[in-house]
């Protein structure tokens, strides 16, 4: 783990979801909140996500920098995306390029009343 412990490691948690647009219909109805006005898929032409590993550690870090700098400290914050650059490269999931595929979904979402909640 070199410059992180175990504690730290342990005591962060960011779960994040992937879904197909079924699955996230059956999400937002469950959570009763919007109504689903408008669902698309956008058409792709480059059907890929971000080219390579390097490149992807930096799109996170962009996203979750200042929560995982909150955690982690700013000190550890470039070992941190330097280590989860080799995993990704490492992974097979980015590996295979069948994985590589994304899909663009349009959402357009109307917040329900609070007295129909």
């Amino acid at each position: 783990m070199g410059r992180f412990s175990k504690a730290e490691i342990d005591s962060f948690n960011l779960p994040l979801h992937h879904t197909v647009p079924q699955e996230f219909k059956v999400i937002l109805e469950r959570s009763n909140n919007y109504t689903l006005e408008r669902m698309e898929i956008l058409d792709n032409p480059e059907k890929r996500t971000l080219p390579g590993p390097k490149y992807r550690a930096s799109f996170v870090r962009a996203v979750f920098e200042q929560l995982l700098t909150n955690h982690f400290g700013s000190e550890k914050i470039d070992e941190l995306f330097h280590q989860y650059a080799k995993k990704i490269a490492a992974s097979p999931m980015f590996l295979d390029p069948e994985n590589e595929k994304t899909l663009m979904i349009f959402v357009l979402l109307k917040p329900k009343p609070y007295d129909q909640k």
